[in-house]
């Protein structure tokens, strides 16, 4: 889990540092962001249908940002190996 917070760390200071996304973009991030971070305050269990779907949410945000925001993408993607390692 501390991978995984460490992750969660890093793709927010990317996402900061980032310009030209749009504004719609950076909420939808956030919020999958915010629940993750949110289960894991609240030392559920992470691995549930509900987090099944913010990881594919995840993974078509790292598509969109490919191109335009690889140091984004690559944050992105380490997130969802993180969130992957714990079996989710």
């Amino acid at each position: 889990m501390e991978n995984l917070k460490k992750s969660l760390e890093n793709l927010h200071q990317e996402l900061k540092n980032s310009k030209n996304i749009d504004m719609e973009s950076v909420k939808a991030l956030q919020e999958l962001m915010l629940d993750i971070q949110n289960t894991l305050k609240k030392n559920e269990k992470i691995v549930d249908a509900g987090t099944k779907k913010l990881l594919t949410s995840l993974e078509e945000m790292a598509g969109k940002f490919e191109i335009s925001h690889p140091n984004l993408t690559g944050a992105i993607k380490i997130v969802i190996s993180a969130l992957t390692n714990i079996g989710v």
